[in-house]
């Protein structure tokens, strides 16, 4: 697809909660946070059919979505605030000023894209989908050295008679993809519900802010992250741009054929796990294709990295709610030797290695084994080919609807930083799985070929 055209820019507005209704706070960082403050920003796109005028949209819906949000940032407030970065050796922390901070929230019109093109798991120039991303304003710098940097922006594209995109780009510091999910699912909520009176409508529950003293840092894990994030002198703050010539695709693999991939792994085996073998043996296979360095390397290890939620499973005097905002993800990587990922037993062997290290994680107490999280992921990061997970199909985005019907589409762009694959539920609910993955127009021609080759070659 040709590079189009930016949208125009209709308006920006400053959205924040309900003034007096969430008084100014502090949050510290966890140690679950602090390895986000040197990793990439989370961008993610949602896609809805809407068949109006831009005229209607400005008058219908944008009021609505506004009013809805500023609600929503009344139990939401970090994404309303901002990072903290004290000068060292202070740790950052996340506040939420009344009267003072706010959530910048774009408007746009989209100007000759192709909203049905951009709604189908077709590959796509990647380029295209950062134009519907809002960008994070740059930190202000006090002059005693302070960073203030923003959380959340969000930016809603109306394609005139097709369709609405909503971006949303943001700090991970603040959250993990539960977190996030819960606020959109908040803000639907309240959205499609025209902003009745919460009491009369069924709501998700409101996050926890409170068990940030609880969770206790189990080793000095925290100030590992922090001294990586001082030597770098910032974080990834800012959007990059994305590598010429790179496309996002998504793949979508059926009931049906996850139950024949079920088939040729003889101990019962989940669908996220099963599917998550087929397609890192099928990714690892394209990259060793394009990559022929060390290719003979058959005692090379293969490194993948899964997050397993520590909601609830943390061994503390009280439970970490499912509705805890934040991050609470434990890193497990799952290593195979090449030998044994692309031989013909590939797919059972990594399923069976994924598998044990989930089992592993969830049975172990992950306070203990903190400590040595940082081990597994250095290794992980330094191996030829680090492939990592982003989303999940238990998020359940696709149920998403802001009163114009279900998501049509979701695209999870950020996945072009770090090898990731991204994963979420089939949208027309029939209980299949999608996978999105970013990679240059070429590798990405090599991988449908491959997985199509997988699906013939397994009866799927």
């Amino acid at each position: 697809m040709a590079h189009f055209q930016p949208p125009r820019i209709i308006e920006t507005s400053h959205i924040s909660p309900p003034k007096g209704t969430v008084p100014s706070t502090t949050l510290p960082l966890t140690f679950f946070d602090a390895p986000w403050l040197t990793l990439p920003l989370g961008e993610s796109l949602f896609f809805f059919s809407y068949q109006n005028s831009t005229d209607r949209f400005l008058k219908d819906f944008v009021p609505n979505l506004k009013q809805s949000l500023s609600l929503t940032l009344q139990h939401f407030f970090p994404y309303a605030g901002n990072l903290i970065i004290l000068p060292r050796p202070d740790p950052p922390y996340l506040r939420y000023t009344d009267g003072e901070d706010s959530l910048v929230f774009t408007v746009a019109e989209s100007v000759g894209a192709d909203f049905d093109d951009l709604k189908t798991d077709s590959a796509k120039d990647i380029r295209v989908l950062h134009d519907l991303l809002p960008k994070l304003p740059p930190p202000h710098v006090s002059p005693e050295g302070t960073q203030i940097r923003p959380v959340m922006v969000l930016q809603v594209t109306i394609f005139p008679g097709r369709g609405v995109c909503i971006g949303n780009t943001s700090t991970h510091v603040a959250g993990d993809g539960v977190t996030i999910t819960h606020f959109m699912k908040y803000w639907m909520s309240l959205t499609k519900s025209n902003c009745s009176d919460p009491t009369t409508i069924l709501l998700p529950s409101p996050p926890i802010h409170t068990c940030r003293d609880v969770i206790k840092d189990p080793g000095e894990v925290a100030a590992g992250h922090l001294e990586r994030f001082w030597s770098q002198n910032s974080g990834n703050h800012s959007s990059h741009d994305p590598p010429p010539n790179m496309v996002l695709a998504t793949f979508a693999i059926s009931r049906n054929q996850i139950d024949n991939l079920k088939h040729w792994v003889p101990e019962p085996v989940s669908t996220f796990v099963v599917t998550l073998a087929f397609t890192w043996v099928t990714l690892i296979k394209t990259l060793i294709e394009d990559n022929k360095t060390e290719a003979n390397e058959e005692d090379e290890v293969f490194h993948l990295m899964i997050n397993v939620d520590c909601r609830n499973r943390l061994k503390y005097t009280e439970p970490i709610p499912q509705t805890y905002f934040g991050n609470c993800m434990a890193p497990g990587i799952v290593s195979v030797n090449k030998r044994d990922l692309l031989g013909e037993k590939g797919i059972l062997t990594a399923s069976n290695a994924i598998t044990a290290r989930i089992k592993d994680m969830l049975s172990s107490d992950l306070l203990k084994t903190a400590p040595t999280w940082g081990d597994g992921v250095r290794k992980w990061v330094m191996s030829r080919f680090p492939i990592s997970i982003a989303g999940a199909p238990k998020l359940g985005l696709y149920d998403l609807d802001f009163g114009l019907g279900k998501l049509c589409k979701m695209e999870i762009v950020h996945i072009q930083t770090g090898g990731s694959i991204a994963f979420s539920e089939s949208r027309d609910g029939s209980n299949g799985v999608e996978i999105g993955l970013a990679l240059e127009k070429a590798k990405m021609d090599a991988f449908a070929s491959n997985l199509k080759q997988g699906i013939n070659k397994f009866g799927m």
